[in-house]
């Protein structure tokens, strides 16, 4: 016969973490802007950690300036949140991705920034300037993906409107 299973109670052993994080997806004209981690073929979005007492939006433009490199950037719609669920260093982490489609005003670096980790991010990551058709397929990772769908498919809808009422 079938027997009753014990429960498998092996995962309560793993400590949980729960954490809010924040992104941008960075559109300039028709390309959209990823990072590679050097040493890693992984293609990642700018994101990170929001901080106490900032917003996702203030978070999310805090961490595209810091790994990119460009200071000015305008966000242009909230692209919502999608959870991400992984072990990582015998911790399961379960993590809210907030994204934020933004445009590239200029091409002005941020310059000398005040904090700690900006060369390390510099050093971490290669800018890849791909065009927005093809950004998706490169990604790495959910959720990552669908936010760059969800990204390209509004960049689109709003691009061919400007030209239509030109």
């Amino acid at each position: 016969g079938q027997g009753v299973r014990e429960p498998d109670y092996t995962c309560h052993t793993m400590n949980i973490i729960h954490y809010e994080a924040a992104g941008g997806i960075l559109f300039d004209g028709d390309k959209v802007l990823l990072l590679r981690k050097r040493g890693l073929s992984e293609i990642v979005l700018p994101k990170g950690h929001i901080e106490e007492g900032e917003t996702a939006e203030q978070a999310a433009v805090r961490e595209v300036v810091e790994e990119t490199g460009y200071s000015n950037v305008e966000v242009l719609a909230d692209l919502g949140v999608l959870q991400a669920q992984f072990p990582f260093k015998g911790k399961w982490y379960i993590r809210n991705e907030h994204y934020f489609t933004m445009r590239l005003r200029n091409h002005d670096g941020a310059g000398e920034m005040d904090y700690d980790d900006a060369e390390q991010d510099r050093l971490n990551f290669e800018r890849l300037w791909v065009p927005a058709t093809e950004a998706e397929k490169l990604m790495s990772f959910e959720p990552a993906r669908s936010f760059v769908r969800r990204a390209v498919r509004w960049w689109t809808a709003q691009t061919s409107q400007v030209f239509r009422n030109l």
